[in-house]
């Protein structure tokens, strides 16, 4: 028998039918609603905009996976029943659409999903999961989607696509030697060792991002440009190339995860001597808002402190959610009923602004309730920096301070991009922070950037 081989140790080794859902209660969505903790979900800022925010988790993975131990047909109800408005299952997809399906041992004997991921059957059933999961569940949306899953450049979320794709097929898996390698530590079926095999000896975003780009119907290979995407916990397992580029896919990446499960990404592999990949990523020139996911592996969904998503909406169904996404008006967070928007000049975050130097009036609303009520918080506003972000100012605040309103002179020779970043002052900053950013505690959300144009 084979021994289980976890996709996060075997990546980096290597460098049916329709469910069941239980109904929640209905409850509107309108602007009146309040959430668990008290906060409203009406926009402050906008107030005749009808703008209300809801909670997403985006990533998540189930026996599907291969290296996950949750049940699909209860995911989507656990995820909703603790909160959370928008979710979706999105499973690997690392080798298994080049070869066709393989009959190998179970998931509890580390099967062949760890090592190969989601195939066609897994496909359908997929949309199957997610579409009777919309239909049955009242105030909920959801979707399908899948997670480009590489050890070598990066893992990105795809979400809304007709088709799906595989790293292997996309020429970014890895060399003979990490398949040998690979092999050493669990035995794998013939299949996929061969096709490891005859990969190429450098992986590349290239295919991916012209697969992202390219219509369905294309000859041969087909496309992902009726879906978008999300940069996965930054600098895990790769950089994307060191954010390379693509002019064509930057309409499709739209996000990029700030927060992970509990892990703040700001300064991940810092210590590794990577770039802080937030800021490497804006500065490359990719325009992304920030979520927040859970990235859940086990079989419980939706868990207390792990990262959540906020998205501000006009309606609560599945072209409002993907809208929303693709004009970056988003927010990651560990607070599960946070309301947190932010206007520069008027513009929502997430939005283009137009400004070249000069002071700029950033307004901050945030509301988490009774769980942040009178709790001191540290506003910091961050801009671009070489191979860290740079600090341009602090705040200490409280929400009963919302709206915090102040001014900020803004360089765009400076830099392109501004974001804000709430922490909690009494909480373990990330071991890799950097100074003075180490002295504000822990993060309590990110508001997505402003682009300056």
């Amino acid at each position: 028998m084979a021994a289980r081989l976890g996709r996060r140790e075997f990546l980096k080794a290597a460098g049916a039918a329709g469910a069941l859902f239980l109904a929640r209660p209905g409850i509107s969505l309108g602007s009146g609603r309040a959430i668990g903790v008290g906060a409203a979900r009406a926009s402050a800022l906008l107030p005749g905009s009808g703008l209300f925010v809801v909670h997403s988790d985006l990533h998540n993975h189930s026996l599907i996976s291969g290296d996950a131990f949750g049940d699909p047909q209860d995911a989507y109800r656990q995820m909703a029943a603790r909160g959370i408005d928008v979710a979706c299952l999105t499973e690997h997809a690392i080798s298994g659409k080049h070869h066709g399906e393989l009959t190998c041992p179970g998931h509890e004997q580390g099967g062949c999903h760890t090592v190969e991921g989601i195939n066609e059957t897994d496909w359908a059933y997929m949309r199957t999961l997610a579409d009777d999961a919309d239909a049955a569940i009242d105030d909920f949306v959801t979707f399908r989607g899948f997670e480009w899953s590489t050890p070598t450049v990066g893992h990105i979320n795809v979400w809304f696509s007709e088709q799906y794709t595989d790293a292997l097929h996309e020429h970014a898996f890895f060399t003979p030697a990490a398949a040998a390698e690979i092999d050493r530590i669990a035995p794998v079926p013939s299949e996929i060792v061969d096709n490891f095999e005859q990969a190429p000896d450098i992986a590349t975003m290239r295919f991916f991002y012209e697969w992202l780009s390219s219509p369905p119907d294309r000859d041969i290979f087909g496309g992902g440009n009726d879906g978008i995407g999300c940069f996965n916990h930054p600098n895990e397992f790769g950089t994307f190339e060191s954010f390379v580029y693509h002019p064509d896919a930057a309409e499709r990446i739209v996000s990029i995860e700030a927060l992970n499960g509990d892990r703040d990404f700001m300064w991940w592999d810092r210590h590794k001597g990577k770039p802080n990949p937030i800021n490497a990523c804006l500065n490359a020139g990719w325009r992304v808002g920030f979520t927040g996911v859970s990235d859940e592996h086990s079989t419980e969904y939706g868990r207390a402190g792990m990262a959540r998503g906020g998205l501000w909406v006009a309606g609560l169904t599945r072209e409002t959610i993907r809208e929303s996404l693709v004009a970056r008006r988003s927010f990651a967070t560990f607070d599960p009923g946070l309301r947190l928007d932010a206007l520069a000049n008027g513009v929502p975050m997430g939005g283009l602004l137009q400004h070249e130097e000069g002071p700029v009036e950033i307004t901050l609303d945030i509301d988490g309730g009774e769980a942040l009520a009178g709790k001191p918080l540290i506003l910091e506003v961050i801009r671009p920096g070489n191979d860290d972000v740079s600090l341009a100012a602090e705040h200490q605040i409280t929400q009963a301070d919302a709206p915090f309103v102040f001014s900020l002179d803004v360089d765009r020779a400076q830099g392109d991009w501004v974001f804000l970043r709430i922490t909690d002052p009494s909480g373990e900053p990330d071991d890799n922070a950097t100074d003075p950013f180490a002295s504000h505690g822990r993060a309590l959300a990110y508001a997505s950037p402003w682009f300056l144009v």
